[in-house]
């Protein structure tokens, strides 16, 4: 015999041992896969749900964005509300450009709301349900408005002080408050709805420092003395954020009333809080 056939034959064949982690192996296996499958099938869900959400979400915004009222719808209640509180047009939509740029859902940082900026307080004692109801604060805005301008027989300066700071702070101070955010919101107020106006806003609140020169500046109260400026047509965003092209002159529905820096004792009225009070 061959003696490489004969070490081929006496070569013993042994089997491969027998692997008693092999059925936990399988499991393991099975389970990764099942992990992957599902991981697959939620990232797929997921983007499945994203779009419809995403979709979801600018259909509201949109359908918001349709019901919010224009700035010429806006200026149509001012017009209709102003009228009927006899207070002039011009000095609402100047209040409303400076308080919430005509952004119905403006929220300032001490919670006021809506166009005028109404505090929730104030709200409630005005009957306001829902200060971002466009109408419905202007409503109230306006006719807390008229009962500032009453009470403090329509000097402006000091009547825009009043709705901004509150009632107690223009009498604690006998007139407009040193806060500084007051006195600029008094001045930009009085810019957009009388310049000659704010002028004397400005040497009024600020004296000898406005006028540039050393002796002390005798100033006029910026009333209703006179007639009150052309009510003007806003054409445009920009024209009510500041700009105004004049229309056509309107005559003035506002009676003359002497202006008159007696600060009266407050009645049982409604008062707006101080936003810029100090504590």
């Amino acid at each position: 015999m061959c003696p490489c056939v004969q070490n081929t034959m006496s070569q013993t064949i042994t089997a491969p041992p027998l692997d008693d982690n092999r059925p936990g192996r399988q499991l393991l296996g099975l389970a990764v896969l099942l992990l992957t499958l599902g991981a697959g099938y939620g990232v797929a869900q997921l983007e499945v749900r994203a779009p419809v959400e995403l979709s979801e979400l600018e259909e509201a915004e949109a359908e918001e964005a349709r019901s919010a009222p224009t700035v010429a719808q806006i200026m149509a209640e001012i017009d209709a509300v102003a009228a009927r509180h006899r207070v002039p047009p011009r000095l609402v939509a100047a209040i409303v450009a400076v308080e919430s740029e005509f952004n119905p859902r403006a929220v300032s940082r001490r919670g006021a709301r809506g166009l005028m900026q109404l505090m929730p307080a104030t709200a409630a004692n005005l009957d306001v349900q829902d200060s971002f109801d466009a109408r419905e604060n202007i409503e109230g805005g306006v006719r807390h408005l008229r009962v500032l301008m009453d009470r403090y027989h329509n000097d402006l300066p000091v009547v825009l002080a009043a709705y901004n700071a509150g009632d107690r702070a223009v009498l604690a101070h006998q007139g407009i408050p040193p806060y500084r955010e007051t006195r600029q919101y008094v001045i930009r107020v009085l810019r957009r709805f009388d310049r000659e106006a704010a002028r004397a806003a400005t040497r009024r609140i600020y004296g000898q420092r406005a006028s540039g020169r050393g002796a002390a500046v005798t100033t006029r109260l910026a009333s209703f003395e006179r007639p009150a400026p052309t009510v003007l047509r806003y054409r445009f965003q920009a024209d009510v954020l500041g700009h105004y092209e004049p229309a056509l002159p309107a005559a003035s529905t506002v009676p003359a009333v002497p202006a008159m820096r007696v600060v009266p004792v407050l009645p049982a009225e409604i008062t707006q809080p101080g936003r810029n009070e100090t504590p």
